[in-house]
């Protein structure tokens, strides 16, 4: 397994198309890409009970994504991830025309993850 963190950043008045356009992305993923067991969309949380630090900024984007291999993660960016960006990318910060993204990608020391993780279906594509 490979898991990976990506940040993105959502332009500036686009937050609600960035976020239904995700939520599409994730679902494609879901069907038609077994080989990714873990694909998460995550947006920052400003409860007032809850500090983050740094402050994050309020349109980053976060990935945190489990793909069974590196070949996995390249038939991902080759195949439907390069469909869905063609279509959505006006919704993101890009650089010369790529989509700008901070990525790491991380190896599973110890963990688990507990099946009430599982991300109920009536929960997908809802933008905040």
């Amino acid at each position: 397994m490979l898991p990976i963190i990506a940040r993105w950043s959502i332009i500036e008045g686009k937050r609600t198309e960035a976020l239904n356009a995700l939520a599409e992305l994730v679902e494609i993923v879901k069907t038609q890409e077994p080989f990714v067991p873990m694909y998460t969309v995550n947006v920052p949380n400003f409860s007032p009970e809850l500090t983050s630090f740094p402050t994050p900024a309020a349109n980053e984007v976060v990935f945190l994504s489990v793909f069974d291999d590196a070949a996995a993660f390249q038939k991902h960016l080759n195949g439907v991830f390069k469909i869905w960006l063609e279509k959505n990318k006006q919704f993101f910060l890009l650089n010369n025309g790529n989509l700008f993204v901070v990525s790491e990608w991380l190896e599973r020391h110890a963990g688990f993850i507990r099946p009430s993780m599982v991300t109920p279906d009536s929960n997908q594509g809802v933008a905040p």
